[in-house]
């Protein structure tokens, strides 16, 4: 097989290193070496594989992969610095990067394109990564300084988009400025298919976006979310801001953009498969070879009850309070007629993101791919020429308070040596739900204890599950959840979030988990329910709070 990259070629049959056709010297250790990172590309190479390929029972140092490494990088004109071919992936391994084309010795490529006879850049391979039950399909292509994400609207196809001429070019600019990664959200495309009942809710989707990361070996990249995206890349930026270099929304909203959202999702279920809706977001393009294809990508990227099942979850999604949480350099675009997103939504982003720059381009096509130009001048210019922010110490996080009811009256009915078997067992059950559920134990409050989560939906369910799990014992708990930004003080975490989130728990009526309408909004399309419990005013919080319970 070979394997060509930038103007060179590793030959695995003839076991050469070719430039401009010259063979170049090499040796052998250190062709393994690349010959193993380069089949191996679609995934971080640990080191110790590297030592069991290169080496196999012999007994070496590090040091000696190290030297390999380096050697490797300087035969194919790399550096450590630079780190365009072969990238270090810390605590992890080392990753080949650079663009690869296969061929057989023959000069056949092993996987045609469909595109190519057409004249489109051959489609990059497609990988899986995986993420809790479902396989997400994803692509990397392009060897830019830098990692770009870019996320959607609510349907894709990584392999559908590469034959389409307006498509094809959109990301083939992209992967010249960056390194690009693209994914189908769980439930399109490529990735896995998921229950009706259980389309997944942005914090799931985050989760997609962490794993395609992980497999891609991306420790900090520029999140690029278009329309429906652009919620996703808000809550992920917030939520890790220590892997968000820049964040970059097109045509996109924080809140419902329409007062007739599922009107929108009963004309999606009608008319997909014809190219009706996507249509109707590219009003510029009236060929019917435009339209024939619109067909097609529909077909191929959802089911037409996943499509209005996914228009209808556009309904409850609102990230608005997250939006004073981001630090990370963000860019908005938005076309001036958008004819599906109000300019407002695009504007009213800008406005609550501290420090957002919001550039409004002439037109009225939703979809980015048409007059793609001025958007990827934009991008191009924001992605080149503004600095990475420093990792934060302030994230997005949900807090989860737990109090255990009447506990004064039951330690002193109980005595001290029974109460504290009592607590220990208490803690033992807590600590099973938080490992269940993904959750963090800050700190144990004597009663109660602190936790923080990654996801609002996940900390809910922890809470509920801890209630069932203490019935047993006898004990009653009160529970609050909030999501706010926090400040990491080490193992501990302060700010008014955590303040909000400890007068919710102290406010919930025992046996129930109370939450914030932030948690409410955040969860939308999690399958949770609510009730509410009115307005109240929270003790230190100048402001009156929205309660829920959890049903």
């Amino acid at each position: 097989m070979i394997f060509a990259f930038g103007d060179q070629e590793l030959d695995t049959g003839t076991f050469e290193l070719r430039r401009e056709g010259t063979r170049v010297g090499v040796e052998p250790q250190v062709f393994d070496v690349l010959a193993h990172l380069v089949t191996h590309r679609e995934r971080v190479v640990p080191k110790e594989e590297l030592l069991d390929e290169i080496w196999g029972d012999r007994f070496v140092s590090e040091s000696a992969l190290t030297s390999r490494i380096k050697a490797a990088r300087r035969v194919v004109g790399d550096d450590g610095h630079r780190q365009a071919v072969i990238r270090t992936v810390h605590g992890r391994g080392y990753r080949f990067v650079a663009s690869v084309v296969e061929r057989t010795g023959d000069g056949e490529t092993p996987e045609e394109g469909a595109g190519e006879d057409r004249g489109l850049p051959k489609p990059p391979r497609t990988r899986y990564a995986r993420s809790g039950r479902y396989s997400i399909a994803y692509q990397v292509v392009g060897t830019g300084p830098g990692d770009l994400v870019f996320i959607p609207g609510f349907v894709s196809n990584v392999e559908l988009q590469w034959e389409f001429e307006p498509m094809a070019s959109f990301f083939g600019r992209l992967a010249r400025c960056s390194r690009l990664i693209v994914f189908d959200k769980r439930g399109t495309g490529l990735s896995d298919r998921v229950p009706l009942t259980e389309m997944p809710p942005l914090e799931e989707r985050m989760d997609d976006v962490r794993a395609v990361m992980d497999a891609a070996g991306s420790e900090r990249a520029t999140l690029f979310g278009i329309s429906e995206g652009g919620p996703l890349a808000l809550l992920f930026a917030a939520t890790y801001p220590q892997r968000v270099e820049r964040l970059i929304l097109c045509n996109s909203y924080a809140d419902r953009f329409s007062d007739d959202i599922p009107t929108l999702a009963a004309r999606a279920r009608e008319t997909w498969g014809t190219g009706g809706v996507l249509a109707t977001l590219a009003p510029s393009w009236t060929d019917r070879r435009d339209r024939r294809f619109l067909s097609r990508y529909e077909r191929h990227s959802a089911t037409p009850d996943a499509a209005a099942n996914l228009v209808g979850l556009c309904d409850r999604i609102d990230v608005r309070p997250i939006l004073p949480s981001i630090n990370t350099p963000t860019l908005v675009v938005h076309r001036r007629a958008d004819a599906m997103i109000p300019p407002a939504k695009g504007e009213a982003l800008a406005a609550g993101i501290p420090g957002a720059e919001l550039v409004v381009l002439e037109g009225r096509d939703h979809l980015v791919y048409v007059d793609q130009e001025p958007v990827l001048d934009a991008v191009e210019e924001f992605i080149t020429g503004t600095k990475p922010t420093a990792a934060a110490d302030r994230v997005l996080t949900t807090v989860l308070f737990v109090d255990v009811v009447g506990s004064t009256e039951l330690a002193e009915r109980m005595g001290d040596v029974s109460w504290t078997r009592m607590l220990r067992r208490f803690y033992d059950l807590a600590r099973d739900d938080l490992a269940r559920f993904r959750g963090g134990e800050v700190a144990t409050t004597g009663d109660g204890l602190l936790a923080t989560f990654d996801g609002p939906a996940r900390a809910v369910r922890c809470g509920q599950s801890l209630q069932r799990s203490v019935s047993d014992l006898g004990l009653t708990l009160r529970v609050g959840v909030h999501t706010a930004e926090v400040e990491r003080l080490g193992d501990d975490v302060a700010g008014v979030g955590v303040h909000i989130g400890a007068r919710v728990a102290s406010s919930a009526a025992a046996g129930e988990v109370w939450v914030t309408r932030t948690v409410r909004d955040l969860v939308a399309g999690s399958g949770l329910q609510f009730e509410g419990r009115g307005t109240h005013e929270l003790k230190g919080v100048s402001e009156p709070w929205e309660l829920y319970a959890a049903a």
